[in-house]
């Protein structure tokens, strides 16, 4: 008998559905290639404007938010995802100002971080204005619809399929992660921390079988039931009106960003 998917999987999807269905009604004029290309034209203007003034940066935060309220989506799920990205962009940020050292002493370093803060601030704000707009957008459109906009404006078949793979099983991966850690957490629960790190070692490699394994028993069974390498969307969208709009409004924003 097909396994019955895990509970978690169920509560996801369900969640991605219930986000999709709301957002749907504010925004279904707009096709998914074009929100798409708006997402990308604005974040290209993100980075060549690469904005570190707090009153563009509290306008695009502001801008991003007023359209998530409009389309209702969760605000708040948007700005934790979006924080995702701070570690490693301030790790980076903080190692920028040490090409500008000229004296490694104590003199030299503080004047290296006195020249170097605006960059460190601005090395920290972009990446994470466009990850907060590409939030807003996974947000506002659900994932077979981004996968139907990334296939109609031409990314290559073989990276939609990888996509829409690894969209399909990621809930599966993280339940059998989960699995894996209680097993671990019952069996051995006064394990070092040391042999902790070698037996994850094992295990990511016991899930590399498992995976490999689960993939050719699922291509197998597409092949059974005539899948062609060709994935099917619900419906046909054309970018059309609405979505030329925006993508301008995209872009006039960014020139206004890169002007400024």
């Amino acid at each position: 008998m097909p396994a019955k998917p895990a509970p978690e999987q169920l509560d996801n999807r369900a969640a991605a559905a219930a986000a999709d269905t709301a957002a749907a009604a504010p925004l279904r004029v707009v096709s998914p290639q074009g929100r798409l290309l708006a997402a990308v034209v604005l974040v290209f203007g993100i980075v060549l404007g690469a904005p570190h003034q707090l009153l563009i940066v509290a306008a695009l935060v502001a801008l991003v938010l007023l359209v998530a309220y409009i389309v209702q989506v969760s605000i708040r799920r948007i700005l934790l995802r979006s924080l995702v990205v701070l570690p490693i962009s301030g790790m980076i940020s903080l190692f920028w100002p040490l090409r500008l050292v000229q004296q490694w002493n104590l003199d030299g370093l503080a004047s290296a971080y006195a020249q170097g803060w605006s960059q460190m601030l601005t090395l920290i704000i972009t990446p994470w204005l466009c990850v907060l707009v590409m939030m807003l957008l996974i947000a506002t459109c659900h994932q077979a619809d981004l996968l139907y906009a990334v296939k109609r404006l031409h990314l290559p078949h073989v990276l939609v399929l990888l996509l829409s793979f690894m969209y399909r099983y990621a809930d599966t991966l993280r339940a059998q992660l989960r699995a894996s850690h209680r097993a671990l957490a019952a069996r051995a629960p006064k394990m070092g921390t040391r042999r902790q790190v070698l037996l994850y070692g094992n295990l990511a490699g016991s899930m590399l079988v498992r995976a490999y394994d689960r993939g050719e028993r699922i291509h197998a069974a597409m092949l059974a039931r005539g899948f062609n390498g060709i994935l099917t969307h619900k419906r046909e969208e054309r970018i059309g009106t609405p979505d030329i709009a925006l993508i301008l409004g995209a872009a006039l924003l960014s020139v206004a960003l890169y002007l400024v």
